[in-house]
């Protein structure tokens, strides 16, 4: 019996994308909570457009983030899920649309979740420009995420060396997989707490658009691989899955150092600007 695993996928997602913006309508938003989403969605778009024909960067990937660190895990993950179904209609919609929406939504939400808080986080001087605070700060602080990472991924490298099939590589699913772990591992520990700087953001951009983006996209060329091939669902296997993560990790790498190049270029302007505006209109 031949499964379309494309299509079963694709609904799922779809679901999943809208129960947020549901739940987005139920709240009965303010009008200008709508247009600082629509304003950030539309930088995005244009922003990732931008880089797509000239440089090799990911502003856009960068700005989603952003968003979410500025304005918080719904309004990142609605920039994000909106602004890449907008992309697609200058980049080319398909099949791969769906998962490209939900990679970038999540992003947004994890940003919002590690950085944003709820109360004000700044405050109008004599000059009108915005003092930020910091719930915390030091290398106590910045220390924590890190050691989430580096002790997650010396977990799966010891696993590895204790279940590794000969020939088989490191640097495949467990790289996204331990580090997966980190992350979550992390902003469960230091949620809202780290400390909001332009190296801060930087690193943590290159290891969610890595482990994140790039772990979401590589099930899905396994998954857009057995509808497009004769062999269907032959394709659907963890050994597909693995090859499909080693081979894409060198992308992956590019794609996440270069949107960590765009916040460590303009991320904390960008972000002054952001949280200036939010408190300023009352978002």
């Amino acid at each position: 019996m031949s499964v379309n695993y494309m299509l079963i996928s694709i609904i799922i997602l779809a679901v999943a994308i809208a129960i947020p913006f549901f739940a987005f309508e139920k709240r009965k938003p303010k009008a200008r909570h709508v247009v600082m989403i629509a304003v950030m969605s539309a930088l995005t778009v244009v922003a990732n457009i931008i880089c797509a024909y000239t440089i090799p960067l990911h502003a856009g990937t960068a700005l989603v983030i952003i968003t979410g660190i500025a304005f918080g895990p719904q309004t990142g993950f609605l920039t994000g899920v909106l602004s890449r179904f907008v992309c697609n209609f200058f980049m080319g919609q398909g099949v791969w649309t769906p998962w490209e929406m939900a990679a970038w939504g999540l992003l947004g939400v994890l940003a919002g979740i590690a950085f944003y808080k709820p109360e004000l986080v700044g405050y109008f001087d004599d000059k009108k420009e915005i003092v930020r605070k910091q719930a915390r700060t030091g290398l106590s602080v910045m220390a924590v995420p890190v050691v989430c990472m580096v002790v997650s991924e010396i977990v799966g490298y010891i696993v590895y060396i204790f279940t590794a099939k000969p020939g088989e590589t490191f640097f495949g699913w467990r790289l996204y997989a331990f580090g997966l772990a980190g992350i979550i591992m992390a902003v469960l520990l230091m949620r809202s707490r780290i400390p909001c700087n332009f190296i801060t953001v930087t690193i943590f951009t290159f290891i969610s658009v890595f482990v994140i983006y790039g772990g979401i996209m590589n099930i899905a060329a396994m998954m857009m691989n057995s509808t497009y091939t004769d062999s269907g669902s032959a394709n659907i296997s963890w050994e597909a899955l693995k090859l499909l993560y080693i081979t894409g990790a060198p992308y992956d790498a590019m794609h996440a150092g270069g949107a960590a190049v765009c916040a460590f270029l303009f991320g904390d302007g960008l972000l002054g600007k952001l949280t200036r505006a939010r408190i300023k209109y009352g978002l």
